[in-house]
């Protein structure tokens, strides 16, 4: 699974111009011209075709230093490889998690989750898994 979320990563970092942290704080250049802005930026969305009714969704998540998601989950499976910073990722029942660059975890469907940004951000590349026409994230209450 692990070598599958790398290969994937590295195909797509290597067909995309990913700027990298400045090299002189170790923090992401958010203000980068083709940076992504924070969120959650889909890349692409397509149907998985060996499997009907399901598609993959790939985004080049940022999330700022310090910054916590708001609490949510989604309806199918979340598979990230953290390619800049780090991150806590917080999900409910679990201890928390420091997620650093080379790290791969996966989200299992509907994992109560609220990543927040270490000092210096974190950037991943996330593929979730989704049954057609679903939500791709949904919001929970505190």
């Amino acid at each position: 699974m692990k070598v599958c979320v790398f290969i994937l990563t590295a195909l797509f970092a290597a067909s995309c111009d990913i700027p990298q942290a400045d090299d002189r704080s170790g923090e992401l250049d958010v203000h980068a011209e083709h940076y992504p802005p924070p969120g959650s930026n889909e890349m692409l969305r397509a149907p998985i075709t060996i499997a009907n009714g399901l598609e993959v969704i790939i985004s080049d998540v940022v999330i700022p230093p310090n910054a916590t998601v708001p609490r949510h989950y989604h309806p199918g499976e979340e598979f990230l490889y953290v390619i800049e910073g780090s991150a806590v990722h917080v999900e409910e029942g679990k201890p928390d998690r420091i997620l650093r660059v080379g790290d791969a975890y996966a989200i299992p469907p509907r994992a109560v989750h609220a990543p927040r940004g270490g000092p210096d951000g974190a950037r991943a590349i996330v593929f979730r898994v989704h049954v057609v026409g679903t939500e791709e994230r949904i919001l929970v209450e505190e």
